[in-house]
């Protein structure tokens, strides 16, 4: 049970008295008391305590801003020292608690008394919210539902106090009052195993809220371009992950596009071992849309971890799209082979493309395959990304045609596909250029097609790199045992 005055109220049982006396009358001192318990579920109690009155005749009356009349409970009155207590009380729920004020009145031959009875929680709400920044990352520590505006909020880190942080003060909203209190941190702090906690005292009580990088990691994965053309649909997943299995199955995790909180539209959370996965989906007219998707995730003791996707969605221009295939000399000799296949996209402004591959031997294909995207890059002229796909040499050879699907975000409808084979010109697979204008495309080509081969440098060395580290912790694994 949660009391606003952090006071007990007993049954008195039930009856009134009235008393004949020369003594003087006493008027009453009226404090009026919210409170509710767990048990009650929704149930909100509004009670009023006349307290050290004489003599005992005393009469209560409830009535709400409008002035319109309560039914209430009243106890009979308790006598200490010749001196009389008495409750009466009122029962609604939280939230006709919350609309309106109500009022009580004592009428005594002391005189009338009138107090007005507020529902506020008592106990704060903590929430801490994780935000990378720039060159660290910011906690904000957001305090609200309390009420009284006395409020002492602390920042610890490991349970040592820290300082430097800024704090709102109580601002009064409705029955109740709301603050905030922010902690910068530098990466190298925030990175470590610490675990920082806003510490809030209220009312002679402490409550407390951590947060920490090492519990849960959240990843916002990309929606797949494959699963976009093939079922006209865009699927995103957020995955949590950490070392603690019980702390990454008790996390929630909640999706909010456009600002707005999601409730539908979401498969429900799928666990793997220390990790757990959730999905929204869209259809692709819906989808146009989303600019801005937020996933989070918060544990008991672990504030909100959040990952954001914006969606470039340009201005509508059509942007160029070119498909190139690394030389001839570059494939092996050997049947299994891979071929390299590269598709550039560029425009002259930022805009996201959803870019899939498709084969085609002699009759069009509606098997879509993703391939390896690479972020957008700022090229001379404007923004270019690379998709990389890789086929077979015996494919490359049978006479395949390979296409790169490009569907701009925010736009309705798909590019029309651009193909390459091996048995086009080799010199078109280069470079392709309008009679418009050329030397500007050339010089806009040359950069797409040194960032492409930029971008497939780091990808052959970093698959090198992971074999060759594998073959070592082989080895090692292989003495040891």
């Amino acid at each position: 049970m949660r009391w606003q005055h952090c006071d007990a109220l007993d049954y008195w049982g039930e009856g009134t008295r009235v008393t004949v006396t020369s003594e003087p009358s006493v008027p009453p001192v009226l404090v009026p008391m919210v409170w509710f318990s767990p048990a009650s579920g929704d149930k909100v109690t509004l009670s009023c305590l006349a307290l050290d009155f004489y003599p005992q005749s005393l009469s209560f009356e409830w009535s709400d801003a409008s002035g319109a009349p309560l039914d209430s409970l009243r106890y009979p009155a308790v006598e200490t020292n010749n001196r009389f207590t008495e409750v009466s009380l009122v029962q609604m729920s939280r939230s006709e608690a919350n609309l309106k004020s109500y009022r009580c009145s004592v009428t005594h031959p002391g005189g009338t008394k009138t107090v007005d009875a507020k529902w506020a929680s008592c106990t704060p709400k903590l929430t801490v919210l994780s935000v990378t920044t720039g060159d660290g990352q910011t906690l904000v520590c957001v305090i609200e539902d309390f009420s009284s505006e006395n409020l002492l909020i602390k920042w610890k880190r490991n349970s040592n106090e820290v300082s430097g942080h800024n704090e709102w003060p109580p601002k009064k909203l409705g029955d109740s009052y709301s603050a905030a209190s922010v902690l910068k941190l530098k990466s190298s702090d925030w990175d470590s195993d610490a675990v920082y906690s806003c510490e809030v005292t209220h009312l002679g009580k402490t409550y407390t809220k951590k947060a920490s990088k090492a519990p849960i990691t959240v990843t916002l994965k990309p929606l797949s371009p494959k699963k976009m053309f093939n079922n006209n649909q865009a699927e995103l997943e957020c995955v949590v992950s950490g070392q603690d299995n019980d702390i990454v199955s008790g996390t929630e995790i909640t999706w909010e596009i456009n600002g707005e909180l999601m409730r539908s539209k979401i498969k429900e959370a799928t666990m793997f071992e220390g990790s757990k996965h959730s999905i929204i989906t869209f259809n692709s007219s819906d989808w146009r849309t989303v600019s801005k998707v937020r996933c989070s995730a918060a544990a008991e003791d672990v504030g909100p971890v959040i990952q954001d996707l914006t969606v470039n969605k340009g201005d509508g221009t059509e942007p160029k799209v070119t498909v190139h295939v690394l030389p001839e000399k570059d494939i092996g000799q050997e049947a299994s082979a891979q071929v390299t296949l590269v598709c550039l996209v560029s425009s002259d402004v930022l805009q996201d493309y959803y870019i899939a591959w498709t084969e085609d031997v002699g009759q069009s294909s509606s098997v879509y395959y993703d391939g390896i995207d690479f972020p957008p890059r700022k090229t001379k002229n404007g923004y270019s990304v690379v998709s990389v796909y890789a086929t077979n040499k015996d494919k490359w050879s049978g006479g395949y045609v390979f296409y790169c699907n490009v569907w701009p975000a925010g736009r309705g409808n798909r590019m029309k596909p651009s193909g390459v084979s091996r048995a086009m010109d080799f010199s078109s697979l280069t470079f392709t250029l309008n009679s418009k204008d050329k030397g500007g495309d050339e010089d806009e080509y040359s950069s797409l097609w040194f960032t492409a081969s930029s971008f497939l440098s780091l990808f052959i060395f970093s698959l090198s790199y992971s074999l060759m580290l594998t073959l070592h912790k082989v080895n090692l694994l292989a003495v040891v045992c």
